[in-house]
């Protein structure tokens, strides 16, 4: 997160109020995740949301990145860290209350549900200094996300497939500060035309979602793209897992590997031009006027993390999928619900009470002329 709420008055509202817009998508992908499948409004919201939210999570975090390896940089990433490793000790503990399960050979080494953006986030501030140094960094982010996932060893340890795979929109925003390509009055004060434009493209992809509707199969039965979004596993096994279409990708031999290669390269970097496009769109579409969103979205962290423990809830009580049985109107409601989830967990009595496990306090383990610098940015989910 950025500074404190107090302060709220010295940020930009606009990158505020659209961490919230971004946060309420992220509560609701994860309500209807586990019954996407069963309405295509379902799954086709689902692969809205993937398309962009969370490239647009780590586009927001990227603003606000410097490659400098400064005595705040380095606090804010261990503390990062050590939220991460909380956490973990978390999630194990409740699933071993609850659900009896033991420490699994991956625990550490697979973050645990939502913690992969926080390792993911540690090791692109990590990798920054570096990029930066580079001629073209925003080409180099995006030759390795689109390289990556030829190869299969690059999976869910420690995030590395997906770190990769959003590595473009955290060094493409912060060039976009760097290089001041967001001061312009187009996008600070666009006009109603430009606002007009970005709501068309938002409204256009849901269109073209929809419209696959009606395809045999409906959207799931032409492509699988919900197995693509999540940027988990390699070009061979999603065209294994989710091929478009009639499109087969997997062949035999060298040929059949450079036919995978080209397919999945092409595909990723359209993903990424759509996801960059809606961002983008999002971002002019936000208000840039302050509200109770804005001192809501200056809280996301808290959202992001407690999130998953009530989704978690609902869905081991079965109060997920018996709303989900509803049908349509199960997936407004499941939508509702996220939503105000995500509200209550912005007001300022929950930072007040979980400050200790998302925002602890570690000067402590720091020396003296390192504790005593200014407070660390917090972690902007």
């Amino acid at each position: 997160m950025g500074a404190s709420v107090s302060s709220a008055k010295t940020r930009v509202a606009l990158w505020d109020n659209a961490r919230f817009a971004l946060i309420v998508l992220v509560v609701i992908g994860h309500l209807i995740s586990t019954v996407r499948t069963d309405t295509e409004l379902g799954f086709g919201l689902y692969a809205y949301i993937y398309l962009f939210h969370m490239p647009a999570m780590i586009a927001l975090s990227g603003l606000f990145s410097k490659p400098e390896v400064t005595p705040k940089a380095v606090t804010s990433t261990i503390q990062l860290l050590v939220v991460w490793l909380a956490w973990e000790g978390i999630w194990a503990l409740l699933r071993g209350v609850v659900e009896g399960k033991q420490l699994s050979q991956g625990f550490l080494v697979s973050p645990a549900w939502t913690l992969w953006f926080l390792v993911t986030l540690v090791t692109m501030r990590i990798l920054l200094p570096f990029i930066a140094r580079f001629k073209h960094p925003l080409l180099l982010a995006t030759a390795l996300a689109l390289i990556a996932p030829l190869l299969p060893a690059i999976g869910v340890h420690f995030s590395a497939a997906r770190t990769l795979a959003f590595l473009p929109f955290f060094v493409g925003a912060y060039l976009a500060k760097e290089r001041g390509w967001l001061t312009g009055e187009w996008f600070m004060a666009p006009s109603a035309k430009i606002r007009a434009a970005a709501w068309a493209l938002l409204a256009g992809v849901a269109g073209a979602l929809a419209a696959t509707a009606f395809l045999p199969g409906g959207i799931k039965g032409f492509w699988r793209i919900d197995r693509w979004l999540t940027h988990r596993d390699s070009y061979a096994w999603m065209f294994d897992k989710a091929p478009i279409g009639g499109w087969d990708a997997n062949g035999e031999g060298v040929l059949g590997w450079a036919g995978l290669a080209a397919g999945g390269i092409l595909v990723g970097a359209v993903l990424i031009a759509v996801a960059t496009a809606m961002t983008l769109a999002l971002l002019l579409v936000v208000s840039r006027k302050q509200s109770i969103f804005t001192v809501w979205g200056a809280r996301t962290l808290y959202v992001y993390l407690l999130h998953g423990v009530i989704v978690w809830a609902l869905r081991e009580s079965g109060a997920v999928a018996a709303v989900g049985s509803l049908g349509w109107g199960g997936v407004v409601l499941l939508s509702l619900i996220a939503a105000s989830i995500a509200a209550v967990l912005s007001m300022k009595w929950v930072s007040v009470l979980f400050r200790p496990i998302v925002e602890p306090r570690i000067d402590w383990l720091f020396k003296p002329a390192e504790a005593s610098a200014p407070a660390a940015p917090r972690p902007q989910p």
